[in-house]
């Protein structure tokens, strides 16, 4: 599978960004620390440290000032704001995720400025929506995931009721599918069908295995060989497409 080269960055700029994120990580997870996290408020010496750390790794990877104060200063608001949210109903993942994200989007803000490359960004952004084979990939990844859920689902709803006891479905089985299909379309892509049949095999040991037996089997083997089923003949059509 071969996509059409596009270069909107130079190799300079591109290795710059790398280091910020590289710097980022390292100050978040590897130099933060479990009491850290636990004791952080927006006046602590925890938060202080960690926001320090933060620029030290920032300024060691850039050698940059004035982009190291930035993106700690950015960073120390975006930690606050964690904490108001970790007051709300939302999920731990889920703050931990817009956390994240925050801080990756700042990076890249900054990395634009400091480059001048916001129009380079944004036609980057549209690259999904402008090239045919990224478009249909793009589409292929997009109809794996809650759209074929939701079929498998329907087609599969007259099983979920035998003998009137009725099948206990979950959101973790409704994720796995997901994860499962996008694994699957992206072997097709790749043209790596052996391991297809490792992803089966590892499946069906850990589905059937004793602490599952509650499960119908019926009802769980129609739907995975349906998910299988149209993701691989997706994928197929994809590549089909694209050649």
């Amino acid at each position: 599978m071969h996509m059409n080269k596009v270069y909107l960055f130079t190799e300079i700029q591109v290795i710059f960004l790398i280091k910020l994120i590289i710097a980022h990580l390292l100050a978040d997870f590897l130099f933060q620390t479990k009491k850290m996290v636990e004791n952080k408020k927006w006046l602590s010496k925890e938060m202080f440290l960690h926001v320090f750390i933060v620029f030290i790794t920032t300024f060691l990877f850039s050698f940059n000032l004035y982009i190291s104060l930035i993106i700690t200063i950015l960073h120390y608001l975006i930690d606050g704001g964690k904490l108001e949210l970790n007051k709300t109903k939302l999920s731990k993942p889920i703050v931990f995720l817009l956390d994240q994200i925050a801080h990756v989007l700042i990076i890249i803000l900054v990395w634009c400025i400091y480059f001048d490359n916001v129009n380079s960004v944004a036609k980057t952004l549209l690259i999904p929506f402008q090239n045919y084979k990224i478009s249909l990939i793009l589409l292929g990844f997009l109809l794996v995931t809650t759209p074929f859920g939701f079929f498998i689902g329907m087609v599969t709803k007259r099983l979920q009721n035998t003998n009137n006891k009725k099948i206990k479905t979950d959101k973790n089985g409704f994720l796995i599918g997901i994860f499962e299909r996008l694994i699957i379309l992206t072997f097709v892509l790749l043209a790596e069908y052996g391991a297809i049949g490792f992803l089966i095999t590892g499946k069906s040991i850990i589905r059937f295995s004793a602490k599952n037996e509650d499960i119908n089997s019926e009802y769980v083997l129609l739907g995975t060989m349906i998910s299988y089923g149209m993701t691989i003949i997706t994928g197929l059509i994809i590549k089909q497409l694209i050649n």
